[in-house]
């Protein structure tokens, strides 16, 4: 019933995913959306075990709680507990020992979310102090589907105010604690390479985000280049900026007829996938490309246009050591996720779009 912390040179920290994914499987037909779980990757657990707090019971493991820490609070996610290991008080003891870790760190309170359907789970925190604060609702849906609880470990008082404390000299103290564990764990990252990045998720920002990378390949002086697999032949202001100013630096090759519901052709979109694609893997094998952004691939692979068995493979095989691939788009194959260095899912929270406003210049192109 002992937590024990994994750190991330830790032989157990394996097993973290497998008993997250075991323990949210019976959920797969209570919740709705499905759990973000899904996209979890091994390489995500490690970052966690670096960046914040991985808790366990049990050996092998049981229950597991990641803790984060955040502005004005520590995260709790990721409660797990194996089903065969249920009812023995490993929720609660993971619970209590996020609120020591909390007061350890100076943090004044314990924020957790959880779905809406998993009534017993709010019960479960109420009964230990947790309060509601808000919901929360998933793009698509017209109803919340998360909650969110939080408890406080340190009391409001006069000298826990909620706004930022203005003791100068315990600010500094804090912020060069920070600073030095930030500087221990920098030094430890000694290794370059060339990323695979995976950009997805259904929030705006995919795109923005790699042509902000291309950007800076550019301002380096480093050769990259750009193959957009579904867009057409609209104008967009990032094309038109690099073939007016750095075509010397960055290719750029729009090889879509636009989205396949403008097409309604299935051979054409294949047919125009796979050039993009071959062009992809030409400018890929050559060492002079820093980096290569195949804008709106993962919609290609998502409706077979082009095979995932052939991108991985070529990923894995034929990328140079120092060549960065980036690949964006909605509904990255899991397989991808889990072969890439680094993931960043978009989660949309608001969008114009479903108040009547269309896309415009400067924001969507």
């Amino acid at each position: 019933m002992t937590p024990r912390r994994l750190l991330p040179t830790d032989p157990a920290l394996p097993q973290v995913l497998s008993l997250i994914r075991t323990a949210f499987a019976e959920l797969e037909s209570v919740i709705d959306p499905p759990s973000s779980m899904h996209l979890m990757t091994e390489t995500d657990v490690l970052r966690l075990a670096t960046d914040g707090e991985v808790w366990t019971i049990g050996d092998p493991l049981a229950a597991v709680i990641i803790l984060t820490p955040e502005e004005g609070g520590l995260y709790a996610g990721r409660l797990s507990v194996h089903p065969d290991h249920r009812r023995r008080g490993h929720a609660r003891a993971l619970l209590r020992l996020a609120e020591a870790r909390a007061k350890a760190l100076d943090k004044p309170r314990v924020t957790l979310g959880c779905r809406v359907e998993l009534t017993q789970n709010h019960a479960l925190f109420r009964s230990e102090g947790y309060v509601e604060t808000h919901t929360r609702t998933h793009e698509g849906y017209d109803r919340p589907t998360s909650v969110w609880f939080e408890k406080r470990v340190t009391p409001m008082t006069d000298a826990t105010p909620e706004a930022p404390e203005h003791d100068d000299a315990r600010h500094a103290a804090k912020m060069a604690k920070k600073k030095a564990a930030r500087d221990k764990i920098m030094s430890t990252k000694t290794e370059e390479k060339g990323l695979v990045i995976v950009h997805t998720g259904k929030g705006k920002g995919k795109s923005s985000a790699a042509f902000g990378m291309i950007f800076r390949c550019i301002a380096h002086d480093m050769h990259c280049a750009v193959v957009q697999f579904i867009k057409g032949a609209m104008s967009t202001g990032e094309r038109d900026l690099i073939q007016a100013h750095f075509a010397d630096l960055c290719e750029f090759h729009t090889m879509g007829e636009g989205f396949t519901w403008e097409t309604q052709d299935r051979a054409r979109d294949v047919a125009a996938a796979t050039r993009a694609w071959d062009k992809a893997k030409e400018l890929i094998r050559d060492p002079a490309n820093r980096m290569v952004l195949l804008d709106e691939i993962n919609i290609a692979l998502r409706y077979d246009y082009i095979p995932l068995d052939d991108v991985l493979a070529f990923l894995a095989a034929e990328k140079p050591p120092t060549t960065h691939v980036v690949l964006t788009g909605r509904n990255a194959a899991e397989r991808l996720i889990e072969q890439a260095d680094l993931v960043t899912e978009m989660e949309l929270v608001k969008h114009p779009f479903r108040s009547g406003v269309k896309a415009q210049a400067g924001v969507e192109f």
